[in-house]
């Protein structure tokens, strides 16, 4: 009965196990099944989001492409609007132009009626529009009609060309006006008249010209200027009795000689050049030329060509109006001349700087130069060398050696300053400001003993006594000028100069002497020699060196005095 019992136990739990296990099976089905239906929603979902994704890109980008698209639109109407704007400038301007110019201006519809007119037609007239419709029309047909203009009118609309025309008028006070009238008839894209402008210009006083200029060539027939006139066909029409008397020709023995239009008279007078300016530009032209006579006197002429137009602006002739200026040529020839001397002999005296100051102010200030090298060069016991010669051979010596002393200061870029007996004084670096002025004045220095050297043994072979040459230089600041107001002397001044002459003075016969701070700038392309600290008066000690050439390696030929083009170069890039 227990066995029973317990089999019944048994029984009933291996049942609701399998229960169990059935509900599992069961619920683990319906959950793959849930999960495959899931897959399958979600699988369709996702293709919906990607298809819906997809249009979202296509939007997107047509977005892009619009708002690129309203991007340009609307750089094309920012465009439009500054270009409006300039429009509207524009027609600002012109429409000021139109109504506040002296200039009248008419304009009338297609039909040719008057519907607007300026302040200027209102000041040429004394009408307004208005007045004008009843005085001579409502349109430029009756206008035309009422001026006796109307077939010329005609003609201009048939042609569709401008209408240009001079005509008398009388304004609204009774005054006659001559008045220049262009028409201008305005056509559309399809050739079709849109409207007329009308612009009319006062040229009353151009008139008045004309009948002046009618009654001048009565003048011109009895004065003694020449005048020739050239009619529309460019050919001689008429010259005066003074084109007779200037030339010595008549007109038919002119034209035979140089021909009868006015390019051979152009080119008779060397100004063919200036044929467009007189015939197309019609401006007139002044010129100075010299020919020669009928008897072959070389005379000089002042020669004026004017051309003259009618009121359609044609060319009807080119008066040539002549002057006899030999008498002032000659004089200003003269007086050039006698200038070029002046110059000349202010040049001598003075620098070009310096003396041109001294024309154009007046005078001349002095100017500080900081840095400038100064030369002395002083003959060796000429006192003495003087007593044996008569005043005209120690003129005709000191001549000699100062002119050759003058080259080669000339030749260095250097400028002479002044002799004081046998005493040469120049500097480099003034006026015209540079950094080679040590150089140069230590190449002038070689050259004049070379000089003296030269002159030295002609005089011995002559039996006299050679002369011999002290040199001092020393480079430092000075002030250089002219003072005074008579007997004008370009000089320089201040303790360099003063150095320099003690340097001169501490200097070996046929040497050339520098001071320290001369030889700090040149050392290194001459030859030099320090002489320790030499005693000058009122200077004490002070070092100074001989200069005896130029090192070898910048000499040209070995004389120890001629740069080679390293030498050169170098000077030139200081």
């Amino acid at each position: 009965m227990l066995l029973l019992t317990c089999m019944g136990i048994v029984s009933s739990y291996t049942l609701i196990y399998i229960i169990a296990v059935l509900l599992l099976l069961c619920f683990v089905l319906v959950i793959c099944l849930l999960v495959r239906k899931f897959k399958k929603i979600t699988l369709r979902y996702r293709k919906i989001f990607s298809t819906y994704r997809q249009r979202l890109n296509d939007v997107k980008n047509t977005l892009i492409e619009e708002k690129q698209s309203v991007e340009l639109h609307r750089e094309e109407l920012l465009a439009q609007a500054e270009h409006l704007l300039e429009l509207n400038i524009e027609l600002e301007r012109l429409s000021l132009v139109a109504s506040k110019t002296d200039t009248a201006v008419v304009i009338a519809d297609e039909k040719g009626r008057f519907t607007w007119v300026n302040q200027g037609f209102v000041k040429l007239y004394g009408y307004s529009m208005g007045e004008l419709i009843s005085e001579v029309g409502k349109d430029i047909f009756a206008a035309s009609n009422e001026l006796n203009l109307k077939p010329m009118v005609d003609r201009a609309i048939e042609l569709k060309q401008s209408l240009n025309y001079t005509s008398m008028v009388i304004t609204k006070s009774g005054e006659r006006k001559w008045v220049k009238t262009t028409l201008n008839p305005i056509y559309d894209d399809k050739g079709k008249i849109r409207q007329y402008i009308i612009l009319q210009t006062d040229v009353s006083e151009l008139k008045l010209i004309n009948e002046k200029l009618r009654k001048l060539s009565l003048v011109a027939s009895k004065t003694s200027n020449s005048v020739i006139i050239f009619n529309q066909e460019g050919e001689i029409d008429w010259v005066n009795e003074g084109f007779h008397k200037m030339y010595g020709y008549s007109r038919n023995e002119y034209i035979d000689k140089f021909g009868k239009t006015f390019k051979d008279f152009c080119i008779a007078n060397n100004k063919i050049d200036s044929l467009n300016d007189v015939l197309k530009e019609k401006k007139s032209i002044s010129f100075i030329f010299s020919f020669n006579d009928r008897f072959d006197i070389c005379k000089w002429k002042q020669t004026s060509l004017t051309p003259i137009s009618n009121d359609q602006d044609q060319l009807t002739n080119i008066i040539v109006v002549e002057s006899d200026i030999t008498l002032i040529k000659e004089a200003e020839s003269k007086m050039q001349e006698q200038k070029e001397k002046a110059d000349k002999l202010l040049l001598n005296i003075l620098p070009e700087e310096t003396a041109e100051e001294l024309k154009s102010k007046g005078k001349a200030t002095p100017r500080l130069y900081r840095s400038v090298s100064v030369l002395f060069a002083d003959i060796q016991d000429f006192t003495k060398l003087a007593e044996n010669l008569t005043p005209e051979e120690l003129v005709h010596d000191l001549q000699t050696y100062f002119s050759r002393f003058d080259e080669a200061v000339s030749h260095n870029f250097v400028e002479k300053i002044k002799t004081i007996g046998d005493a040469f004084l120049c500097v480099g670096g003034i006026p015209m400001r540079n950094k080679s002025h040590p150089f140069d004045a230590v190449l002038v220095g070689l050259h004049l003993q070379r000089i003296i050297k030269e002159l030295g043994k002609d005089r011995e072979e002559r039996g006299q006594r050679a002369w011999q040459l002290r040199v001092g230089i020393h480079t430092g600041p000075v002030v250089a000028g002219v003072v005074g107001q008579q007997k004008m002397t370009y000089d320089i001044w201040g303790d360099t100069v003063n150095i320099a002459k003690r340097i001169e003075s501490a200097c070996i016969p046929g040497m050339v002497n520098v001071s320290y701070s001369t030889h700090e700038i040149i050392k290194d392309f001459f030859e030099c020699e320090h002489r320790g600290k030499v005693l000058a008066k009122h200077k004490g000690h002070i070092d100074m060196y001989f200069v005896h050439r130029i090192l070898p390696e910048f000499c040209e030929n070995n004389d120890g005095i001629t740069p080679n083009n390293y030498f050169k170069e170098m000077l030139a890039r200081l």
